[in-house]
């Protein structure tokens, strides 16, 4: 199996030459990092500088880390700084896929060796990555599996490790198929640190040794212990002119026809306006019209967070969101939140979001693609699910009542970026 895949790549490879050509001109540093043209332009040599320990006896450690996308390069960010903790000496290299992933990267990562494209899974350009460049170990996060590249790793000797892994079931069906191919490959692992119970088992049934398959969570979950949440909480209700004896609800990621939903929400409560204030966020700013008709025709004020920035003192009751890239930290200054499409029949976006600032979160039951998520926050009582407008009516009701309460995320204890980190540095032994 793993021969034929070989052959039908390095096929394509050899088929699509002038389209890569063409790529490269255009644009030269990511295609010609893909195709690994002219690699010593930017790989660190690990033979002239003494990192490869196992070849050399000297050096200290390069470890090669990788991350698809945004969200994976996120997790990178907390992973290496538990492992840099850990053992200071390690020195490192970051790779991605996607050009918004490298961007990130570039910008998060200034101490690393390198960082650039991950390399086409073909043998050409894996062979010259792999002549210059030999990493005493290889982190890869979340769960890409590329058969060419694991196949160079056993070859060269180099240990694999999976950290913050995760298989949903749709992928287990397609991988399934491949079974015989997967299971010789993820023999080449050293460990794979996945995110769930549920997650471990469809690694194993698609050919994953269970030996060397753990369970630590999800990274994505970790409080940011950059913030202060106190000094935070009282920095944003200071600057939304909220005061200590009212309740900031607020909805996040609304999707069309749900702002629809919560105003009607907010009519049946008889403590909006007053006691209760609430910070709109839509989850595309190009909707920001449409919510403000929706406003208008409910009869509600609204200040724009915009304005609030540019020195404007709120006496509204509600705030709409209209700036990308801070709701993250606008949630620690909240009391409840919402978390959008899962009223709206899209799966659901970050529950864990407001959570993770030690917030509780409502839901509603469309939660596809958070169903991990829902299931942890229902389980440990930091949110609950509301299946329509009424019943979220009623339970911002009883919370603002005093009669609902819910648990905090409990931040004592190692996170598990710190836990995997650990698991890392033993496995590697470094």
């Amino acid at each position: 199996m793993l021969t034929l895949y070989k052959l039908i790549l390095n096929l394509a490879y050899a088929v699509m030459q002038p389209y890569f050509i063409l790529k490269r001109l255009k644009v030269k540093d990511e295609w010609s990092q893909r195709c690994v043209i002219k690699p010593d332009d930017y790989l660190p040599s690990t033979l002239e500088q003494g990192f490869d320990q196992q070849k050399r006896g000297f050096g200290p450690c390069l470890c090669l880390f990788h991350a698809s996308s945004v969200g994976e390069v996120r997790v990178l960010e907390r992973l290496v700084k538990s492992v840099k903790s850990a053992n200071p000496d390690i020195k490192y290299c970051i790779s991605t896929y996607t050009r918004t992933g490298q961007k990130l990267a570039r910008e998060l990562f200034p101490d690393a060796e390198a960082v650039f494209f991950f390399p086409l899974d073909s043998y050409f350009p894996l062979k010259r990555f792999f002549s210059l460049f030999h990493p005493d170990s290889i982190i890869i996060v979340e769960t890409e599996i590329w058969p060419y590249f694991l196949d160079f790793c056993r070859k060269k000797n180099i240990p694999v490790i999976l950290a913050n892994g995760r298989l949903s079931e749709k992928s287990t069906k397609h991988y399934i198929r491949f079974r015989s191919l997967l299971k010789s490959l993820f023999s080449i692992y050293k460990i794979m640190i996945m995110q769930t119970e549920a997650d471990r088992k469809r690694m194993i049934n698609i050919g994953a040794d269970p030996d060397k398959v753990v369970v630590m969570g999800n990274i994505k979950h970790d409080p940011n212990s950059d913030i202060d949440p106190v000094t935070q909480r009282a920095e944003i209700r200071t600057r939304l002119n909220i005061s200590e004896n009212q309740l900031l609800l607020v909805a996040a990621s609304t999707r069309p026809g749900e702002e629809e939903t919560i105003c009607k929400a907010l009519e049946k409560i008889d403590l909006f306006p007053g006691k209760l204030k609430l910070l709109l966020a839509p989850r595309h700013l190009e909707r920001l019209d449409e919510v403000i008709g929706v406003l208008d025709n409910a009869g509600i004020e609204y200040s724009l967070y915009s304005d609030i920035e540019n020195g404007l003192v709120p006496q509204t009751p509600i705030i709409l969101m209209d700036k990308i890239g801070i709701l993250a930290k606008i949630f620690y200054g909240a009391d409840l939140s919402f978390v959008g499409g899962t009223l709206a029949d899209l799966g659901g976006h970050n529950i864990m979001e407001p959570v993770l600032a030690g917030v509780p979160v409502l839901f509603g039951p469309s939660i596809f693609n958070v169903t991990d998520a829902a299931d942890q926050i229902v389980k440990e009582k930091q949110g609950m699910m509301v299946h329509d407008g009424d019943e979220l009516a009623e339970i911002i009701k009883h919370f603002v009542s005093g009669s609902l309460t819910f648990r905090k995320i409990d931040t004592t204890g190692p996170s598990v970026a710190e836990q995997t980190a650990t698991i890392i540095i033993r496995e590697l032994g470094l």
